[in-house]
């Protein structure tokens, strides 16, 4: 069972280019669908909602929010093209391809980190991940809170009290790459 990474994706580019780029997300009615030979898809990058609703809820003018769900991160399924190596589209031939800009902001709670990813039409890669922050409690327990969080809106798992946190540690970037 995959921990779960959940991102924001931000595309710029023609309506059309960026339409053909949301395609190669993982919709409803893709999963189990898409063979090993289709290589035109993201690895594990799932919309969560059907293509349909998905393109009447985002799609249509120069940009596009929205949320994916990756399988471990979204660097392991966008550059790595997990599960298959080199025979899924990665973020950087996506990009190329169909000339269009990408942001993309994820979090990992379960593993406590947090990854930032911008890629040019060009196929300029900027690639970061951390450790979330870690707060400690009043009732001492620790928990990772993602850094875009205010921490005094945010309930302890433990004790159910919200606010004043105290950060623990600060970390360092944990993968770098351009």
């Amino acid at each position: 069972m995959p921990n779960w990474c959940f991102g924001t994706v931000h595309v710029t580019g023609r309506p059309g280019d960026i339409e053909n780029f949301c395609k190669l997300f993982i919709f409803t009615e893709d999963e189990g669908n898409r063979s090993k030979e289709d290589s035109q898809f993201f690895a594990r990058s799932f919309a969560e909602t059907s293509w349909d609703s998905f393109k009447k809820a985002y799609l249509g003018g120069t940009d596009a929010d929205f949320t994916i769900n990756f399988a471990w991160s979204a660097y392991s399924c966008l550059i790595n093209g997990y599960p298959d190596g080199g025979k899924l589209i990665t973020l950087v031939d996506a990009c190329k391809q169909y000339g269009v800009d990408v942001v993309i902001d994820t979090e990992e709670p379960g593993m406590g980190f947090e990854e930032h990813m911008e890629c040019t039409r060009e196929g300029v890669l900027v690639d970061t991940s951390k450790d979330m922050p870690t707060y400690k409690c009043e009732c001492g327990s620790e928990q990772w809170i993602p850094s875009n969080y205010d921490p005094d809106d945010e309930y302890c798992y433990e004790c159910g009290k919200i606010g004043k946190w105290l950060p623990e540690v600060e970390n360092e970037d944990s993968r770098v790459k351009s």
